[in-house]
């Protein structure tokens, strides 16, 4: 993590958080946006992959610390642990100004939402009153992430939702699109879709003493349809889909979209 402060700090501190482990590519491309935009940049992520958490937090286990680094630190909980953990531990009468959830391998979208440990930090900062954005690299290819949209246009997203925060309502779901950045100019209101799962499915299986277990899955919704305004559609038209994750607050601006960039 870089000491250097953000030549144009958008605010003075920063909390970052993810559900993909404090190891996770994602994070490192999240700390570098954070810290052209902040003076101070906090890290503290789940020890391991958490994906699936959502908003839960530990309650039937401690919470372990482990120090990476100069306000660096993995916590063996979840998202919404660390969250909790570093304002209890750190941060005391003086919070954060934003915290950034991610960015997240894979995209956040529709009936996944409320399933995601990435949104789940989002949403425990809000609950706390602080403002909070959840960022989401959608990818055609699991083992060949393209992570360059939200790597060039990250931080452009964050400083034009940020305005929302005056209004106590910056409280964002953003998801990038599997394509080329150049191919990408705006930042669309995105509401969020609902009906891409049809029914839960369980995958049975047997451990080496014969005991069974089963993962859990889903079947998804092939004849789903997404209105024009959904996130999906909106990625699907290679914008970057923003969602409020409180009430039906509009973006700053027109409320419909924001160029990220000059065409």
């Amino acid at each position: 993590m870089s000491d250097q402060a953000a030549a144009d700090p958008m605010v003075r501190r920063i909390l970052i958080t993810n559900d993909d482990g404090v190891a996770a590519p994602g994070l490192k491309i999240l700390v570098d946006i954070a810290n052209r935009l902040a003076e101070e940049v906090w890290i503290v992520a789940p020890e391991h992959d958490r994906s699936g958490a959502g908003q839960s937090i530990s309650l039937h286990d401690p919470l372990r610390v482990y120090q990476h680094g100069e306000r660096h630190f993995a916590v063996s909980g979840t998202p919404a642990d660390c969250v909790l953990y570093a304002l209890a531990e750190w941060f005391g009468e003086t919070p954060p100004d934003l915290v950034l959830s991610g960015i997240n391998a894979g995209a956040n979208i529709g009936d996944s939402v409320q399933y995601s440990g990435t949104v789940g930090a989002v949403l425990s900062a809000e609950h706390l009153g602080i403002p909070a954005i959840a960022l989401s690299q959608s990818f055609v290819n699991r083992e060949q992430i393209d992570w360059t949209p939200v790597a060039e246009l990250g931080e452009a997203a964050i400083r034009a939702l940020w305005p929302s925060a005056k209004d106590d309502k910056c409280c964002w779901n953003v998801n990038f699109p599997a394509c080329a950045a150049s191919d990408i100019t705006t930042m669309e209101y995105a509401s969020q879709s609902a009906g891409s799962i049809a029914r839960p499915q369980l995958l049975p299986g047997q451990d080496s003493r014969g005991l069974s277990y089963w993962w859990l899955g889903f079947d998804r919704n092939t004849e789903h349809q997404v209105a024009d305004d959904s996130d999906v559609a909106v990625l699907r038209r290679r914008g970057v889909a923003a969602s409020p994750l409180r009430g039906e607050h509009r973006m700053p601006g027109d409320g419909a979209s924001i160029a990220l960039r000059k065409t």
